[in-house]
């Protein structure tokens, strides 16, 4: 075992504190969980977005992500080949 320590504002603290208590959880267990999470996903397992950059969540950008979703999902996604700019 081992000890994790983090600095937040003492009112978050006290809200996250509250709403773990109210569903029966503690902050050591709410914690292990974002972490074993984590590790499952192998990544955070929540979206994080971007607020500053409107092109990536633009009208046109989500369209074009959807039709390729959809063409994965039927079966038919292009495999492509990674390259490196260099």
């Amino acid at each position: 075992m081992t000890t994790i320590s983090a600095k937040i504002e003492n009112e978050d603290k006290n809200t996250f504190e509250t709403i773990i208590n109210s569903i029966g959880l503690n902050v050591t267990t709410a914690i292990t969980a974002f972490v074993k999470a984590t590790i499952r996903e192998n990544g955070i397992p929540f979206e994080l977005k971007a607020t500053k950059d409107p092109y990536i969540y633009s009208e046109e950008n989500m369209k074009y992500l959807r039709q390729s979703i959809a063409q994965i999902e039927s079966g038919n996604g292009k495999i492509h080949e990674l390259r490196e700019d260099s």
